[in-house]
């Protein structure tokens, strides 16, 4: 289902299930450790509310998710809404 272009990365469509499916789905197929990896290199890929969600959830600390943010490039030079 989520692999309407035939990707072939596994990390990939975990990203794709974590913007798309059901959360609880997503936690009960993946060890939380993987996901928060996962969440923490691909933060560009989420918005401002999956990655409120996903940083509760996944138990991001704000020091995580800033160095996260520094090491990010499309992250740390992203426009601001102002």
């Amino acid at each position: 289902m989520l692999n309407w272009d035939r990707v072939k990365s596994e990390t990939e469509i975990i990203i794709r299930e974590m913007l798309y499916d059901d959360p609880r789905d997503v936690l009960r197929e993946y060890e939380k450790e993987r996901l928060k990896g996962i969440f923490l290199s691909n933060l560009h890929r989420f918005d401002k509310k999956n990655k409120s969600y996903w940083k509760l959830v996944l138990d991001v600390s704000d020091e995580e998710f800033t160095r996260a943010v520094k090491e990010n490039f499309r992250e740390a030079h992203k426009l601001r809404d102002y």
